[in-house]
């Protein structure tokens, strides 16, 4: 899965090169995902900026990654990633909420 096979740094420079069309991302701290999140309107990298700047909370500013996969179903998309998280941790990323 394209998700979990390439990550780049979480820097603001780094961002500026993610890609401007819609899908799914995932937030990493180390080797963990702690987020993973879509677009429904926008691209990946107005999303990634966001949390970047701290829009969508403290948790996700935090991470030290990102990955991302391009998707014209990215509601799909992403239910298909998070079912795989949760039968493998029975949990979802932790800035995903309870």
């Amino acid at each position: 899965m394209a998700i979990f096979e390439k990550k780049w740094s979480f820097a603001p420079a780094v961002v500026e090169h993610a890609p401007q069309e819609p899908g799914i991302y995932a937030l990493w701290e180390g080797d963990e995902m702690v987020y993973l999140g879509r677009t429904v309107t926008g691209g990946i990298q107005g999303a990634l900026r966001e949390h970047l700047e701290g829009g969508r909370g403290a948790c996700t500013k935090q991470a030290t990654h990102y990955s991302w996969e391009i998707s014209l179903w990215p509601t799909l998309r992403e239910s298909e990633v998070l079912a795989e998280f949760f039968a493998a941790h029975k949990r979802k990323p932790r800035c995903n909420g309870p």
